[in-house]
């Protein structure tokens, strides 16, 4: 028990140790610049920004929160806050206009609208577009207003159609959620004079340039829906520019290109599968993953996808797939690292369920911040007047802001990936006995000659086993020969159920040089079998041409049974076989009938 505590106390210090290094390094990268305890913000990666609202060139962090309130903090001190009229599932910052000097709108997305803010005040309301309500729910609902249809009856009527793949109206659902009859008539009686309407919500958000890759350059905004389709609107926000149907509804979307140009939409839907929007058409190429989507992002040609499965799969424009981090824990959020002003830098962020945020240049992992809870959101990009800024929103609503090192390294190194800090810890060895100690001294005393004799009778051993081998290819004891410059190879194979059976032989010329002369013979026990050609001459062989030979041969014992037939191949050159092989005959069909 003691040197199982002691083992135990051995592995928690290298933990630790190994922990501190961590700490030190992400030291390197990160330099900690404030934290707000009790910010109170609930919101997800999808609903913060960043973004200059005065163009000034001053960014400022927008969080639109689940208690319905849009905040706006500069520096360490919180400009503004907005109520909202309903809860947001995704925030973009994007410019309706071409025209220098202007600045960004902003798009928050609650339920089937957007809502665009522009001087953060309130500008204009898109919603989308009703979607079509299937036949049989129009003609189960108006047979029910006509009276000829109790309420029993039209949820009977809807869970037909919903069973038959029929997509419902938020009426007809709500309706067959209820499983009191008084409550369900009711609820027919109040709304069977209704029109039946099918909507759509806001599942995702994002924005694609439209002529110029510039960062105030005009751009569109790009919405999925729970419908399955994917809008781009007008850049003012306010039609629908295109649409296209994907086959499930999407919940990540990652934008590539101009919209004057060639643009790709790669959206992760809710069936685990990735699709590919080309140029407003569905592209051919799908990746199905092998579990749900956590994550989605976009870098150069490459798209990084996160898994619940923790794991992060990189893949090409075209479908691709270039490499695959292996996580302790799922990822929740991610996010690009991207520098270009001061320098050129690259890189992937990683928020964990378990707190830690991990930052990989490639492949190789370059710094690890541990933030002591679970992450929420996290967006990397020009806070103020600084270029490399951090924020990172936690579960209980904090706020913390790092900041990137000026002189950090972000190539990764050879140790990022190296082995777990559980390989420092020691095994539990039991207790050295007498014999032990004895052997070791004597190992010790006695080490010269130990090694000699090795040596000795390691050198014997491979001489024997050369000479065993030479005996057989020379004596053509095996299915390989080398003989006069020419190297021969044979295969058999049986065929048939017997009493006749057809043994197919395979031989081919492996060497450099044709061999003629050649003959394949078969040996047997003659009281078993009998061959109804036991010689056959084979043509000259050439070098690189495999050769089929048959040999029938018919099982004449009464009782059916089996032996060994051997294969010669014989040369007139030579008074042994050039090459053999045995081929195990199967028991005939005669013995298998009687049992």
């Amino acid at each position: 028990e003691v040197e199982v505590a002691g083992a135990a106390s051995l592995g928690h210090q290298a933990l630790e140790a190994h922990r501190e290094r961590e700490e030190a390094r992400s030291r390197k990268v990160w330099l900690h610049a404030w934290h707000d305890p009790v910010a109170g913000l609930k919101a997800f990666s999808s609903c913060v920004r960043l973004a200059d609202l005065n163009g000034d060139g001053d960014c400022k962090l927008l969080v639109a929160g689940m208690d319905r309130k849009l905040r706006v903090y500069k520096g360490t001190s919180l400009l503004s806050e907005n109520i909202l009229l309903d809860e947001p599932v995704g925030m973009a910052v994007f410019y309706p206009e071409a025209r220098r000097g202007t600045t960004p709108s902003v798009a928050i997305a609650s339920g089937p609208q957007v809502f665009i803010y522009r001087n953060l005040r309130p500008y204009y309301k898109f919603t989308l577009p009703e979607l079509h309500v299937e036949a049989r729910e129009a003609a189960a609902w108006g047979a029910a207003a006509t009276g000829g249809s109790p309420a029993v009856e039209l949820r009977a009527k809807l869970a037909e159609a919903r069973e038959a793949g029929v997509a419902l109206s938020l009426q007809s659902r709500e309706l067959l959620a209820i499983d009191d009859p008084n409550v369900a008539e009711a609820f027919v009686e109040a709304h069977k004079g209704e029109v039946i309407v099918r909507r759509t919500v806001v599942t995702c958000i994002e924005t694609l340039k439209k002529d110029h890759e510039d960062a105030d350059a005009c751009s569109m905004l790009v919405l999925g829906t729970e419908g399955g389709q994917v809008h781009i609107l007008e850049p003012a926000g306010t039609a629908i520019s295109c649409t296209v149907q994907l086959p499930s509804p999407p919940v990540f979307l990652a934008v590539s290109g101009l919209h004057a140009v060639d643009y790709r939409v790669v959206a992760a839907c809710r069936d685990g599968h990735l699709y590919t929007v080309k140029n407003g058409v569905l592209s051919d190429t799908v990746i199905e993953l092998e579990a749900m989507p956590s994550a989605l992002l976009r870098m150069d040609k490459l798209i990084h996808v996160a898994t619940v499965g923790a794991v992060v799969h990189s893949y090409h424009l075209k479908g691709k797939k270039t490499s695959t981090l292996f996580l302790p824990k799922p990822a929740v959020c991610m996010e690009v690292l991207e520098l270009s002003k001061t320098r050129v830098a690259r890189g992937i962020l990683l928020g964990l369920t378990s707190g830690e945020l991990r930052l990989y240049a490639g492949t190789a992992l370059v710094a690890t911040l541990r933030m002591g809870e679970p992450i929420c959101a996290i967006r990397f990009g020009p806070y103020g007047r600084e270029e490399g800024t951090l924020l990172v929103v936690s579960a209980s609503g904090a706020l913390t802001v790092k900041m990137l090192q000026r002189k950090a390294q972000l190539e990764g190194n050879g140790n990022g990936t190296g082995p777990p800090p559980e390989q420092d810890v020691p095994l539990s060895i039991p207790k050295k006995t007498k014999l032990y100690v004895e052997q070791t001294q004597r190992e010790r005393e006695q080490a010269t000659s130990m090694h000699r004799i090795f040596q000795r009778d390691l050198c014997k051993l491979r001489l024997t086993t050369a000479r065993s081998y030479v005996k057989i290819i020379t004596d053509g004891q095996g299915p390989l020969s080398f003989s006069g410059g020419a190297s021969l190879r044979i295969t058999a194979q049986v065929q048939g159920l017997g009493p006749r059976f057809r043994i197919r032989l395979s031989i081919q010329n492996t060497g450099r040089q044709a061999v003629s002369d050649i003959a394949a013979t078969f040996r047997c026990n003659p009281s078993l079998y009998k061959f109804k050609q036991s010689l056959i001459r084979l043509p000259v062989l050439v070098p690189g041409v495999l050769l089929r030979v048959d040999g029938e041969v018919e099982c004449i014992d009464p009782s059916g049974g089996a032996d060994q037939v051997r294969v010669l191949l014989c040369s007139d050159k030579s008074a042994l076989p050039v090459l053999s092989a045995i081929v195990n005959m199967p028991l005939s069909e005669a013995l298998l009938s009687e049992g």
